[in-house]
């Protein structure tokens, strides 16, 4: 089951079929980022920055999505994965994750991942606080060891492992905020998944593009060459 929260200016709708967020493209710099996380480029693995205590932003949706996923031999895992999009004060993105692994689960999971950041610039992060109302901080017992980021710049991932088995996230333990710092300005639906003995994945946030201006005039210009065209082909047809 999902459960949906929606806050200041995003209206969220069944199935999330016309979730949109516009804002300004301009001036995104390194400054832009949420302070203290670390810059995650394709292919790279890094320690992700501690950045509790830091302002979280305006928080404009979240949602709770509920896991579970057979591990052979062993039983059920289960779960929820909450995500959050904050708005940073300079005008970018950020994207929050937290996953809870329930008490009566059969294993400890070892990786968080998250899809959809291809083209857009990523910095990590991870909070020990948590921002109301979609975190709690109170039941909080294992942060990441390391993120990264694939070399397609498709997936940024925190993982739990290698490391001491009690690294984990194992049954009946929460997991940190995990924090995902992008130049992105608006937002859509994504994909979180969380592995270990077998993989689930649920519905959580990601990051979209704007179209850039010069773009949507050479759309529009190839669309009215198109009509050109159509119109002089009936008219010779006549």
């Amino acid at each position: 089951m999902t459960r949906f929260s929606v806050h200041s200016v995003v209206s969220m709708r069944t199935g999330f079929a016309a979730m949109v967020l516009l804002l300004s493209t301009t001036g995104v710099t390194e400054a832009a980022f949420l302070p203290g996380t670390v810059d995650t480029p394709p292919g790279i693995t890094v320690l992700p920055g501690d950045v509790t205590g830091v302002a979280a932003g305006t928080l404009l949706a979240s949602t709770v999505s509920a896991f579970s996923f057979p591990v052979p031999n062993t039983g059920i895992t289960s779960g929820e994965v909450r995500s959050a999009v904050y708005l940073n004060p300079t005008g970018t993105l950020d994207f929050y994750y937290q996953v809870v692994n329930n008490a009566g689960s059969s294993t400890s999971l070892s990786r968080e991942s998250n899809s959809n950041f291809f083209g857009f610039e990523t910095w990590t992060g991870f909070r020990l606080d948590a921002p109301a109302p979609v975190f709690t901080a109170s039941a909080i017992t294992e942060a990441p060891l390391t993120s990264d980021r694939s070399l397609d710049g498709q997936v940024v991932g925190f993982n739990f492992v290698p490391g001491p088995p009690s690294a984990r996230l194992d049954p009946g333990e929460t997991s940190a905020i995990l924090v995902i710092s992008t130049n992105t300005t608006q937002f859509t639906v994504g994909n979180a998944s969380v592995i270990d003995g077998g993989t689930a994945t649920v519905v959580a946030f990601g990051p979209t593009a704007v179209p850039e201006p010069g773009s949507i005039l050479l759309l529009g210009g190839g669309l009215a060459a198109l009509g050109v065209r159509r119109w002089r082909s009936v008219v010779k047809a006549r």
